[in-house]
Order: C-alpha cells, then sequence, then structure tokens
C-alpha cells in the first residue's frame, strides 16, 4: 500500500475502479483490508471480505514484496533467506490462488504480478540480493505456469518487471544512485506512474492477447 503498490492502486481508482488494498497496516486512499500474504487463513479471509463487500473480483494485483537484508549469499542466515521467500514467492502465490478462484468460477478475470529486472535479466550491484532475485525469478516462473493452467478458463496471468523506481525506498539509497543511474538509458530512474501505466495495460483488455508476457519496464538497465 505504499510506492509502486500505492501508485497502481491510485491509477486504478482513476480509471473507475473500485480498489481494495491488502495490507498487516492500513495505509493509502483505497478501501483497506487486513491480510498478511504469509498466511494462507488471513489471505483467504481477505478475499472472502472482497467478495462479500463487492460480490465480484475482476483483476488482481500481486504486489508484495520486501527487500531483505544486503548480506552475501554466503553469510544469508536460513531466516533472512525465509522472511524474503515468505513475503515476495510464497505470499504472491497465496494471494494469487486465493483471488484467482472466484475469477476462474465466473469465467474470467486478470492478474498482474510485480517481478523485477532482478529476477531474470540482471544481478544487481553493488547490493547482494540473492534471496530477492530468486524469489522474484520465481515469480515469473509462477506466472508464466498460471497463464498456461488459467489462460483456457478465462484468467489472464501476467507480469511486470519494473527496474528501478522512484519511490522513498529507493531514495534510502541515494549512495549508490551515481553506480545505477549512468546504466539507464534515459538517464533518470522510473516513475511510479509509468509502472502503473503498464500494469494497467496487462490487467486491461488491450492486452487479451498477453498471457504469461513479463513486462520489463527497466529504462534500458538490462542493455548495458
Amino acid at each position: 500500500t505504499s510506492g509502486i503498490g500505492a501508485g497502481i492502486a491510485r491509477a486504478l481508482q482513476d480509471e473507475g475502479a473500485r480498489v481494495f488494498g491488502l495490507d498487516i497496516e492500513p495505509g493509502g486512499a483505497f478501501e483497506h483490508v487486513d491480510c498478511d500474504v504469509r498466511d494462507a487463513a488471513s489471505v483467504a479471509a481477505a478475499a472472502s471480505t472482497v467478495i462479500d463487500q463487492a460480490g465480484k473480483i475482476d483483476h488482481f494485483v500481486a504486489n508484495a514484496g520486501i527487500r531483505g537484508v544486503d548480506k552475501g549469499a554466503e553469510d544469508l542466515a536460513p531466516e533472512e533467506w525465509d522472511a524474503v521467500i515468505d513475503v515476495n514467492l510464497r505470499g504472491v502465490f497465496l494471494s494469487i490462488q486465493a483471488f484467482a478462484r472466484p475469477m476462474l468460477a465466473a469465467g474470467h478475470g486478470s492478474i498482474v504480478a510485480i517481478a523485477s529486472m532482478s529476477g531474470n535479466r540482471v544481478v544487481n550491484v553493488p547490493q547482494r540480493t540473492a534471496h530477492y532475485n530468486t524469489a522474484k525469478a520465481g515469480v515469473t516462473a509462477l506466472v508464466r505456469t498460471l497463464a498456461v493452467e488459467w489462460g483456457p478458463r478465462g484468467v489472464r496471468v501476467n507480469s511486470v518487471s519494473p527496474g528501478y523506481v522512484s519511490t522513498p525506498l529507493l531514495d534510502a539509497d541515494s549512495a549508490m544512485h551515481p553506480q545505477w543511474l549512468p546504466q539507464t538509458v534515459p538517464g533518470r530512474f522510473a516513475t511510479v506512474a509509468e509502472i502503473a501505466a503498464g500494469t494497467l495495460y496487462l490487467l486491461s483488455d488491450d492486452a487479451g492477447y498477453c498471457h504469461g508476457t513479463d513486462l520489463l519496464i527497466d529504462g534500458g538497465y538490462s542493455l548495458r
């Protein structure tokens, strides 16, 4: 409910959608639903709440994610690995699974998972984030699999892989900006609105032939 997620929610609201934000803490101008994506029962309860209040689910964006510690892989503690995998991969799966069920029952819907260029296109430097990169690669593999399983049943599943995006989280890494910025073609970071626009495209009927698509929005960072 902050950063990219909040930007996507605002863009959906601007298009007239009724937006529910799932999080463990309230935030944003949308309708808050308490949810811990790491917990299957919590996710199921959140899906039931949305169905009870809205009557249906047309779209779902799986945006849950944390970065985790910056630490070499040889020094990562199992609990540090699990903390990121539990949110960024398990949480994405559990939430997509729960919210896809009413879509599959209705025979239509669209889902977008927020992955990352770090999943399949680059290994970030100088930060060391083996847990994060692995989870995001898992998200794109999950999306491709679900696209094949659910597409014939009327539910499209795709992903957006952002590069570096101007958010408060990125601002906290200002010491690394001089290394990252020159690697982008336009010499700037993405705006939240640009990531939201790509997400809305994949959710929309205009992307009706997109199944398992991973939309890379990285400003050409991965081309360097």
